[in-house]
């Protein structure tokens, strides 16, 4: 079994301004993410059998859709399942869009398709306990591919890794 997903994957100028912004959390026993696991899910697919892998591979190829600007400009805590993100006032047609036709991408898979409303985010920390009192500058991340990544345990923790990424043309 394979435990993947569809996402946005910031470039490395992307992730150290989010970097900086969890650097800046301190709260006892919060589990910070490596920067290098920052991301924007956009389905999460859970774990699959290598087959569905291969399926959602060649399925992703068709999705057409367009380049996607987001700017993350909120702080949340997220009460139950514990963690700090990053959120947007707006989110573009074109995320609902791409969102979209993931969905209708996953129709006779046994996948199971998220129920709640689609909320654009960025996980900077889990295990946290309450909101940190803090401004910031808001950070926009313009995305021109989507990809879809694996979630891998190892001895360091989680590591996720980009399987295939594909353009969102203009």
């Amino acid at each position: 079994m394979r435990r993947v997903f569809f996402a946005l994957w910031p470039d490395d100028d992307i992730r150290s301004r989010f970097s900086y912004l969890s650097d800046q959390f301190e709260q006892p026993g919060l589990r910070k993410l490596k920067p290098s696991n920052f991301h924007m899910t956009l389905f999460f697919v859970g774990n699959v059998e290598d087959h569905i892998v291969v399926t959602l591979l060649d399925r992703a190829k068709s999705i057409r859709s367009f380049p996607i600007s987001l700017e993350f400009n909120e702080l949340d805590y997220w009460r139950k399942p514990k963690v700090l993100c990053l959120t947007c006032q707006k989110q573009p047609s074109s995320l609902y869009h791409l969102v979209n036709a993931l969905n209708r991408m996953m129709s006779g898979l046994p996948i199971t398709r998220e129920t709640r409303p689609f909320r654009a985010h960025i996980t900077l920390a889990r295990k946290a306990k309450y909101r940190p009192d803090m401004t910031f500058k808001p950070v926009r991340l313009s995305a021109e591919r989507f990809a879809l990544v694996e979630s891998i345990s190892t001895t360091d923790g989680v590591e996720y890794r980009v399987l295939e990424s594909w353009p969102l043309p203009s």
